[in-house]
């Protein structure tokens, strides 16, 4: 699997990305971390953003703050269509890849609902992103205070998928 965010376009075949969700922008980040998730500009620089579209002007805002991925809960063929024509990647739920697909967004720029491994409101972060990247989750999203122990999991599984 690849995705591309931005310019840069990962190999995910065994190394899942880890996500940092902050509650604020200027929200200090783990080494670990490969994008943050914000609710508006002023990240950090140099990490890929995620930003959450639950609807068209959520996404115009995502579009102009310069997101590299896009998190559409319910995505519309129209909304797909703008991510397409900006270039971004998008996180879509499990049946809408298709959709993404027809809308003209390249496999490379979308991440379906099974790559997505949401470890944010769980007792036991850590674990549950390993078991999720295990299942062949490869964007694991988590609070910014877990980046550090989600990050070594995740090299630790990445090394056991590169040795196979």
């Amino acid at each position: 699997m690849h995705l591309a965010l931005g310019a840069r376009r990962l190999d995910l075949a065994t190394r899942a990305l880890v996500m940092a969700v902050l509650d604020r922008p200027g929200d200090p980040v783990d080494d670990a971390a490969d994008l943050v998730e914000v609710t508006g500009p002023g990240w950090r620089p140099g990490l890929p953003a995620c930003m959450v579209a639950g609807d068209a002007d959520a996404l115009e805002r995502a579009l102009a703050a310069g997101a590299s991925l896009v998190r559409l809960p319910g995505p519309s063929a129209e909304a797909l269509r703008r991510c397409g024509e900006a270039a971004v990647a998008v996180v879509v739920p499990r049946g809408a890849a298709g959709m993404a697909e027809a809308a003209g967004l390249p496999p490379d720029r979308v991440v379906a609902g099974t790559s997505f491994v949401d470890v944010v409101a769980v007792d036991s972060p850590v674990a549950a992103a390993a078991v999720g990247i295990v299942r062949g989750g490869r964007v694991v999203r988590t609070a910014a205070a877990d980046v550090g122990r989600v990050g070594r999991a995740r090299d630790v599984l990445a090394a056991v998928l590169e040795a196979r």
